[in-house]
């Protein structure tokens, strides 16, 4: 009896056989989507130095306020706005734009700078070839004008002073409201434009390409 007892006992203590689960396998979906992440960190770690390395140069022409001309992928030089001042048919000269905001209401008013026809000509760069003009800040941000806005007399300026007074270094989200935008020391403005967005704050770089 006893013996029996202990069977009894030994049967219910072994644990009962757990059904395997099958393995999920990936969706087609979720493949693709690890392939673009591993892609995108790969050319990430690949562009990345050199942005930054691009980036450095552009910041350091934003601290010493000078400007790099380049031409079809050769440089023209390094100049400061004085240096620019100085060339044969360049001159400080006042113009109107329109200044207007998300966050303001379209103003009418008067800069001083030089124009970039004219410096370009001065350099002797043929834009008779050229495909378009690049502006670039030293944040990395670009903007992309024509050779016709360029070449337009009196439409595009690289401004540094709004209504007599000195632009303000950097980028401000209320700089609407102060009497001297930002994005100085250089900011490309093109006058046909009806919202300053369109303009290249920061200034470091004038590629024609």
């Amino acid at each position: 009896m006893e013996e029996n007892n202990q069977n009894e006992i030994n049967v219910a203590e072994k644990p009962e056989a757990v059904e395997a689960k099958p393995k999920k396998k990936l969706q087609p979906t979720a493949i693709a989507a690890i392939v673009i992440v591993c892609v995108l960190v790969v050319a990430f770690a690949i562009f990345l130095p050199a942005y930054l390395k691009q980036n450095k140069a552009n910041r350091e022409l934003y601290e010493k306020q000078q400007i790099k001309i380049t031409a079809y992928g050769e440089e023209i030089g390094v100049y400061t706005i004085n240096e620019l001042l100085a060339l044969e048919g360049v001159e400080e000269v006042e113009f109107t734009a329109t200044y207007d905001t998300s966050n303001s209401e379209p103003v009418q008013k008067t800069y001083t700078g030089i124009e970039l026809k004219k410096v370009l000509s001065a350099l002797g760069v043929d834009m008779s070839v050229a495909r378009n003009v690049v502006l670039a800040a030293s944040d990395g941000a670009n903007k992309v004008y024509s050779p016709e806005d360029v070449l337009e007399s009196d439409n595009v300026f690289i401004a540094y002073k709004v209504d007599g007074n000195i632009f303000n270094k950097g980028i401000k989200a209320l700089a609407y409201k102060d009497k001297a935008e930002d994005g100085g020391p250089f900011v490309v403005i093109r006058v046909s434009d009806t919202y300053s967005t369109n303009r290249c704050k920061l200034l470091t770089e004038v590629k024609i390409a």
